[in-house]
């Protein structure tokens, strides 16, 4: 054979291949077409009012030629979907069960040996949960024991909704185990129905510091809970400072004056983001008495401290003001400039240079004052002061600041 008769057969091969592929495509492309076609008009005929209040029975029987030409797998998908309405999902189960036996369903939900058929394992756990399956919650704590972390999140993901005891119990194991993602399953554990107080309460002593870190910020949620904040408080001193700071923020949140004095105790612990998470916790809180301890930390070394301390002082509101005056005299740079936009964004500062700018004769006091801020702020407080005052008003500041010799002032 020459070599145009083998390049001509060769051609003639490989146009047939992809000939008969792109008919193999089109083919499996309609009958999936076919099947949704299906799926949409069975859904559609259990709308109707009249066949929901006749029952299940009723309604697998209004459906059963078009659901007999669906496969397995079809139906399987379409009544694990969480968008199936509860009375279809009835239907479609009814029916399911009636066809293949309920040991296949289980089976599905026990293992599965390739990648593409972890989909069908996550469907039938599912349908085993919606049933109220008597293995249901053994099904899914065997999931979540497992390595496989698309599995594994389906069955967290029904844990979170069950009001059985185990679940929470399962969830709690699989945070000790750490073989998923320990904040994906604090996230679960905060959304269950089940509330188990005393078993949180009980886990802050856990040797595990994840399992302390994370029931810390669990009893978060509880304020009305008359022990959870002398609890929490008892985690302040622990040695690790994740757990530290868990407890901290926690305390911000359900607290009083037990947590007030605990973050002033961590506003200098060796770790950075204790003392941010310390410093915001007061301001949570709003005490501003402790304004004094959380200005002090404007000069922090740590970037993401000064800004928690920013932030906390903003938070107790124009009350402090008179702790920022002190702060503009401060050797340290970073605490006259934290002072100064702390000033700008609790509103003081520009009330202060409006009323100011509004009179014929400004306060030589108050103008020594803006003086003082400006110079710890720089030229971008100046001009956002300008800026924020509006066309009306700003020429006034503008004129004002220029009179004063603020206008273009440099950070001191």
């Amino acid at each position: 054979m020459t070599l145009d008769q083998l390049l001509l057969t060769g051609s003639t091969v490989a146009a047939l291949f992809w000939a008969a592929l792109s008919t193999h495509v089109l083919y499996v492309s309609r009958r999936r077409t076919d099947a949704r076609s299906k799926v949409a008009t069975i859904l559609t005929t259990l709308q109707d009012d009249a066949l929901r209040a006749a029952g299940t029975t009723a309604g697998v029987g209004a459906v059963k030629a078009l659901l007999d030409t669906l496969s397995r797998d079809m139906i399987l998908h379409t009544a694990a979907d969480p968008e199936t309405p509860g009375e279809d999902f009835d239907v479609l189960t009814a029916y399911m069960l009636n066809r293949w036996p309920v040991d296949d369903l289980l089976r599905e939900a026990t293992s599965h040996r390739r990648a593409r058929d972890v989909w069908r394992r996550a469907a039938a756990l599912r349908i085993a949960f919606r049933l109220r399956h008597p293995r249901a919650i053994d099904l899914l704590a065997a999931a979540v024991e497992e390595d496989d972390r698309d599995v594994a999140a389906v069955a967290l993901a029904l844990l979170e909704t069950s009001t059985d005891a185990r679940a929470v119990d399962i969830m709690i194991d699989a945070l000790r185990a750490h073989r998923h993602s320990a904040a994906r399953i604090a996230t679960h554990l905060e959304r269950s129905p089940v509330r188990p107080l005393d078993t949180y309460r009980r886990l802050l002593a856990d040797a595990d510091p994840i399992v302390r870190l994370w029931c810390a910020k669990l009893l978060g949620d509880y304020p009305d809970v008359p022990w959870v904040e002398s609890e929490l408080a008892t985690l302040v001193d622990d040695p690790e400072p994740g757990v530290r700071k868990a407890a901290i923020e926690s305390l911000g949140r359900v607290g009083d004056a037990l947590a007030a004095t605990a973050a002033v105790g961590l506003l200098d612990d060796p770790v950075a983001f204790v003392r941010a998470y310390a410093a915001r916790a007061l301001g949570d809180l709003d005490r501003s008495e402790s304004a004094p301890a959380v200005a002090a930390l404007l000069g922090d070394a740590d970037w993401w401290v000064r800004h928690a301390a920013k932030q906390s002082l903003e938070s107790m509101g124009a009350d402090v003001w008179p702790v920022l005056v002190r702060c503009l005299d401060d050797t340290d740079r970073f605490v006259r400039n934290g002072a100064a936009e702390v000033f700008q964004n609790i509103g003081v500062l520009d009330s202060f240079i409006v009323m100011e700018a509004a009179s014929d004769d400004p306060s030589q006091a108050k103008v020594e004052l803006l003086r003082r801020i400006a110079a710890a702020g720089g030229t971008r407080l100046t001009d956002s002061l300008v800026e924020r005052a509006g066309p009306k008003t700003g020429p006034r500041v503008r004129r004002l600041l220029e009179t004063v010799g603020l206008e273009h002032v440099g950070a001191a």
